[in-house]
């Protein structure tokens, strides 16, 4: 359930965001569709590829930005689901003082297991897009149609 909340809201984000940006309808609904579906590869690239607003900088090449942007939505996504079973786990009612400590190992486990399942696509993006970042490639925006509305205005 805690997905399709967060994926909801990340897809809602989408279509406001690609309709502030100009983006053609038809796009912007696939962008949210892909986000609701498969929003940890597709976010990152929605961001990495959407039009850039007035004022706004994007540097360091666009596979430098798809993997920063990978490694903050597996974050948001791996803390949605480590409050998810933490929460199953503890919301078991206990009887004894060894069904307290069998949880409570249990609860330790998982949270471990979690973390390294965080911890090293998160670590992984961030290394290998250090080593793909391109400090020279900087876009400025408007970009796209924001563009051509700032050209004809």
């Amino acid at each position: 359930m805690w997905y399709f909340i967060i994926f909801g809201l990340l897809a809602l984000y989408v279509i406001i965001d690609g309709s502030s940006r100009k983006l053609e309808v038809v796009k912007t609904v696939l962008w949210a569709i892909g986000t609701f579906l498969l929003g940890v590869v597709v976010l990152p690239i929605y961001i990495a590829k959407r039009p850039l607003k007035a004022n706004q900088i994007r540097e360091g090449g666009f596979a430098w930005n798809v993997l920063k942007n990978f490694a903050l939505t597996w974050t948001i996504l791996m803390v949605a689901i480590s409050i998810s079973a933490i929460g199953a786990a503890t919301g078991t009612p206990v009887n004894s003082d060894a069904e307290a400590a069998g949880t409570a190992i249990g609860v330790g486990i998982v949270i471990v297991i979690l973390a390294v399942v965080w911890f090293f696509p998160m670590v992984g993006a961030i290394v290998l897009g250090f080593f793909l970042k391109n400090s020279a490639i900087v876009e400025r925006g408007p970009t796209g149609r924001l563009a051509q509305e700032a050209r004809v205005t």
